[in-house]
């Protein structure tokens, strides 16, 4: 202790001081490594099957025929979708819906194959519920698909019944075919588009209420900033031995979730690591700045960690990836602008999905610079005007 006591005011003393204070509070150190990487598996785990399986539908056959038993196969057979009931009206099929037991309800009418035979076109009905976006898509999605198959082959087979050549009658039913190319994510994995999202997400409030927790803590002790400015000597040395460990601590985070990301869970990485890494450590000194601020700005602890939740809480929605960032209005604009994960998820999206080229992303890498700029001006601003405000003396045992 004495030994310490006599150690120059600068980084290293900081960075004792802070150590001591996350050492005496075990709920900070559980907040800084174990708690995000547990609610990291369980997202995996979550996730992990990375595409929706067996979702369940109901089938309203009325035809009761040998084509709506095939059509009936082909859409069970589709992995993404399961024939979970057969109702035998379409009442009972709504009623299944309304419940939540299924999520789409297909209705084969009676003549279906009656019709397909002499020439005509049977509809058959599909009712999804579109309230869950993404399940209803991929049902309309599977459900439309099977069919089309099943009328396409019909088509085709009436055509050669007639005399045309298999080539022809293929080419009649197609005649202008659409090649689709998914880019970036063909499989639609949900471990590249949600999970990979949602953890930089979840850290970023990490990140940034225990650096407003570490400030504010100071802030309302006995002594004030006052002792921390002490201690540090200067600004630079005093913010960065208060944040050093926290930087280190949540890094280590950022990249362990990665490995486990880009290991077990096998999501692909294409881009440049060094450049990664490079901007994933400005995201982190950023949003721990974005928290610093709120502390000193915030009349007390519980405001600073309550303006933290308000400010990065509903991030999510912001950052483009479930709803595009081009078609919200203003304030939302502004607003994701304003929040460091939002640029950090543009490059690592671009980075690591897209493989894109350094002066592809160099906007958004000037974007997440500048977003550290201000928040760290600002930061030492509020400093600085609490170190010249200071009056409180401080006894000599917490110095």
């Amino acid at each position: 202790m004495a030994r310490r006591a006599h150690l120059k005011a600068g980084f290293r003393r900081a960075l004792l001081a802070e150590l001591r204070q996350i050492g005496a509070r075990p709920g900070l150190m559980f907040m800084l490594a174990p708690f995000p990487l547990l609610l990291f598996a369980l997202l995996a785990a979550v996730f992990q099957m990375g595409l929706p399986r067996e979702l369940p539908i109901a089938i309203v056959d009325q035809d009761r025929s040998t084509l709506s038993r095939q059509m009936v196969r082909i859409v069970d057979a589709t992995p993404e979708v399961a024939v979970a009931y057969e109702a035998s009206s379409l009442g009972g099929g709504r009623q299944l819906l309304l419940s939540g037991q299924v999520y789409a309800v297909v209705l084969i009418p009676s003549r279906t194959e009656r019709d397909v035979l002499a020439g005509r076109r049977p509809e058959v009905v599909l009712f999804y519920n579109n309230q869950y976006m993404t399940p209803g898509s991929l049902v309309a999605r599977s459900v439309g698909g099977a069919l089309g198959t099943v009328v396409a082959g019909i088509s085709i087979e009436a055509r050669v019944a007639r005399g045309a050549d298999v080539e022809s009658a293929t080419l009649a039913v197609a005649p202008v075919p659409v090649r689709q190319s998914a880019l970036f994510n063909p499989s639609l994995e949900y471990v590249q588009f949600l999970l990979a999202a949602v953890m930089p997400t979840v850290l970023q409030i990490f990140i940034a209420a225990s650096a407003a927790l570490s400030f504010s803590r100071d802030r309302q002790g006995v002594a004030g900033l006052g002792r921390s400015l002490r201690l540090g000597g200067t600004l630079i040395k005093t913010v960065a031995g208060k944040l050093a460990p926290y930087t280190l601590a949540y890094l280590l985070v950022l990249w362990g979730a990665d490995a486990l990301l880009f290991g077990p869970l096998g999501a692909r990485f294409g881009g440049n690591l060094a450049f990664h890494v490079a901007y994933g450590f400005v995201f982190v000194l950023a949003s721990q700045m974005l928290g610093v601020v709120a502390a000193l700005v915030a009349r007390d602890t519980v405001s600073a960690l309550a303006s933290v939740g308000v400010i990065a809480g509903p991030a999510f929605g912001f950052t483009g990836i479930t709803f595009p960032r081009l078609s919200m209005n203003g304030f939302s604009t502004v607003w994701a602008d304003l929040l460091p994960v939002t640029h950090y998820l543009q490059l690592r999206t671009d980075n690591i999905l897209r493989g894109a080229a350094f002066d592809i992303s160099l906007p958004a890498f000037v974007s997440l610079l500048a977003l550290a700029g201000i928040y760290g001006g600002a930061m030492f601003f509020l400093l600085w005007r609490h170190g010249r405000s200071r009056s409180v003396p401080v006894p000599e045992a917490l110095r």
